[in-house]
């Protein structure tokens, strides 16, 4: 039986939180359109009995895949071959949907013809506070909502930030056409989701929907800053991984306005790489070698594709001082004092962007 919408939900020892993120879409009016695939990803604790005993209360909605632990990636690519849906969407399973969000994107599903769908998605922060996340850019809303755009008209203004796992939704067929896969065996590979359907994507669609309720309040959260600095060895594998999708793909089937926004793409992944290890990290995990190493092969890589240079603004921009530049002439971090200081700026300025564009 054919459907509107694949979820897949990866699950790893997530029994206290995957049946919040089932109940989210398991809701009257959905079960028919959708189906849910739960992929546990050899979990030691009882996430596959929650997910089985879900499969047998809705058997024609839920369905359950047990294989033993391979990581993220290995759970999209198991799952992406065998989903019924239309569209496909990634679900976190310590992260939920907003079930009237759902009922509201399922209509539009109705008359869809898209091969990228994006909605907005809400932030739960730890602190408790919730950030509503809207595609717009800074805080004008550009595109109108329920048109199909080619997505080279979108490309052209250059924004990024709308291209996260959180707000995507993808043409099942055109995954399957590109044959795609996600890494294995690391964590991140999101970003690949994220990036690897804008080489071959015709159209975009943008709904005025939240839908996707990202829990940042988990401890453990492979996004929260300390995991994140921890794992760092595993964001800079999958950044290898998206440099080389980018290097052995035929540029000549891009178009000049593709192939300009995925440099500036490519180049801010590099950015963001370099401010874990040069604003992020806390300074007694800071390894000047490796990070030197890893930053001259990041320059190659930008020489070659023609990237650009990596700059390492504050985001606050109160304070003008690029902290690659710096690091190139003295060969180690800002001072701790300026460091404290761009902290402080860093967070009175979200607080100010988040009341005045959100």
């Amino acid at each position: 039986m054919s459907k509107l919408l694949s979820i897949i939900i990866p699950t790893y020892n997530m029994e206290a939180l995957l049946p919040r993120c089932l109940d989210s879409l398991l809701v009257d009016g959905a079960l028919e359109q959708l189906e849910a695939i739960v992929v546990n990803d050899g979990s030691r604790d009882g996430s596959l009995a929650i997910a089985n005993r879900y499969k047998e209360r809705f058997p024609d909605t839920v369905t359950v895949i047990d294989k033993p632990n391979g990581n993220y990636g290995s759970t999209i690519n198991t799952a992406l071959p065998v989903a019924k849906g239309k569209y496909v969407k990634i679900l976190d399973s310590d992260d939920y949907f907003n079930s009237d969000g759902l009922l509201a994107f399922l209509a539009e599903l109705q008359t869809a013809d898209a091969d990228i769908l994006v909605t907005h998605f809400t932030v739960l922060n730890a602190d408790g506070k919730t950030e509503l996340s809207k595609y717009n850019v800074y805080g004008k809303e550009l595109y109108e909502y329920g048109r199909v755009y080619e997505l080279d008209n979108v490309l052209k203004d250059g924004y990024i930030r709308f291209f996260l796992m959180h707000g995507l939704t993808y043409r099942t067929k055109m995954l399957r056409q590109m044959n795609y896969r996600q890494t294995e065996g690391v964590s991140y590979t999101d970003l690949e989701w994220a990036t690897y359907p804008l080489f071959v994507a015709q159209s975009i669609v943008f709904y005025n929907i939240d839908l996707y309720q990202y829990n940042l309040a988990r401890e453990g959260q492979t996004m929260n800053p300390q995991v994140l600095v921890r794992n760092i060895g595993q964001l800079e594998k999958v950044t290898d991984q998206l440099l080389k999708f980018f290097g052995n793909y035929d540029k000549s089937k891009l178009s000049p306005v593709r192939l300009q926004f995925l440099r500036q793409y490519y180049l801010n992944r590099l950015r963001i790489v370099c401010k874990c290890h040069l604003l992020d990290m806390p300074r007694e995990m800071f390894d000047s070698e490796r990070f030197s190493c890893a930053e001259s092969e990041y320059q190659k890589v930008c020489e070659q594709f023609d990237l650009g240079t990596i700059k390492l603004y504050p985001e606050n921009k109160i304070l003008h001082f690029d902290a690659m530049a710096y690091w190139h002439r003295r060969h180690q971090r800002w001072p701790s004092w300026f460091e404290r200081f761009n902290s402080l700026c860093d967070r009175i300025m979200k607080n100010l962007y988040v009341r005045i564009f959100r």
